[in-house]
């Protein structure tokens, strides 16, 4: 575990920095975000940090999303159609874009693929929520999910700290079994092909969302754990974009 004393820093580790470091070191690229447990909240910190680093980014979505009228993504334009196609992105502004929900205000669904491959070429980043879990911290994949997009150039799985110590079924997605999360449940989901890491590709990350400073018992059981090659690992806080640990 390399932790924020070990690491020379006077004050603490942004894990907006962080992760693009890892994941789109030459300023350009696709990434997709997965798993539950904070997957919104992230794709609003790498957008608004993308776009303070200058960058034109577009957040988006695969599957579906809350609605940016009901959700501050902080956004400085809007499209709920493709009359996004007749935009100039600008450099340092943050684009939403996705469709109206016509069945579910609350919600946005995903565009076509072909918009979104139509538009990469003009944005320095494109993010995407690839993924559902209802809120819940945990994510079991079926065969529909997650929705990765074939531009993706990156990949950053998110799982909720909080979802650790309890029963498996109230606290993952698409889980029915009683079991405890657990060292041994964490083992399994790492390494299942419907588990956090299905949709990895060369360059990826897991992001281990804590609502609170975790225990020294978390972080003990994190570092305990055999994550794939090709992927940072932290224990980071989303909504005050701090690290708590790296990982790996």
């Amino acid at each position: 575990m390399e932790n924020k004393a070990n690491q020379g820093y006077n004050d603490y580790v942004r894990l907006s920095d962080e992760l693009f470091m890892a994941l789109v070191p030459e300023n350009k690229g696709f990434v997709s975000i997965t798993g539950g447990g904070g997957k919104t909240t992230l794709l609003s910190l790498l957008g608004r940090h993308a776009a303070g680093c200058g960058l034109s980014a577009l957040m988006t979505t695969t599957t579906k999303v809350a609605s940016p009228y009901l959700h501050d993504y902080g956004a400085d334009v809007i499209f709920g159609d493709e009359s996004v196609l007749g935009y100039s992105p600008e450099k340092g502004r943050l684009v939403f874009y996705g469709e109206h929900h016509t069945l579910d205000m609350k919600k946005w669904i995903a565009p076509r693929y072909d918009v979104l491959t139509a538009l990469y070429p003009f944005y320095d980043l494109i993010i995407s929520e690839a993924d559902g879990s209802r809120g819940l911290p945990l994510k079991i994949h079926s065969s529909r999910d997650p929705v990765i997009h074939p531009l993706t150039t990156a990949t950053v799985a998110v799982m909720g700290v909080w979802g650790i110590g309890e029963k498996a079924y109230s606290v993952a997605f698409g889980e029915e079994r009683g079991c405890i999360v657990d060292k041994d449940y964490l083992k399994w989901y790492l390494s299942d092909p419907e588990g956090l890491c299905k949709g990895f590709g060369q360059r990826n990350a897991i992001v281990f969302n804590a609502a609170g400073t975790p225990e020294k018992n978390t972080l003990k059981m994190l570092e305990g754990l055999d994550y794939p090659e090709n992927t940072r690992v932290y224990l980071a806080s989303e909504m005050e974009d701090e690290v708590y640990g790296i990982i790996c």
